[in-house]
């Protein structure tokens, strides 16, 4: 599976929860050569998606706060590694979050994968 078809599959599970005979269809008919059994693991691993009583499959949508996460982690990787003051990664944020360097801060501390440290600097934790 590709990410593409991983992202439209993870998309329409915010929408309706499904049963994994109905996602292993849809997957296969999206030119996917993934078993059920491969499905089945990748839904059980993905974060946010949840398997009900009924054995149906249902991702629950990402919170802004999720959403500036993720980003504040790929603006920290964009440094190579280094540490990085939070006021320059909230500079390489994409323009739609408008932040502080102090809610920068909070979010990363509770960002799994990142590390606050010092004066104000964050990097990937090890």
């Amino acid at each position: 599976m590709t990410l593409r078809q991983a992202e439209d599959l993870l998309s329409h599970l915010k929408l309706k929860a499904l049963g994994l005979d109905e996602l292993h269809e849809r997957v296969r008919l999206s030119g996917s050569a993934w078993t059920r059994d491969q499905l089945e693991l990748f839904l059980l691993c993905a974060r946010g998606v949840t398997r009900d009583g009924t054995g149906g499959f249902h991702a629950i949508a990402a919170s802004a706060e999720d959403d500036l996460g993720a980003a504040i982690v790929e603006a920290v990787r964009s440094f190579a590694g280094r540490p990085v003051p939070a006021a320059q990664v909230r500079a390489r944020l994409p323009q739609h979050f408008v932040t502080t360097d102090e809610q920068v801060l909070a979010v990363a501390r509770r960002t799994a994968g990142l590390e606050v440290f010092g004066p104000k600097l964050i990097r990937i934790a090890r």
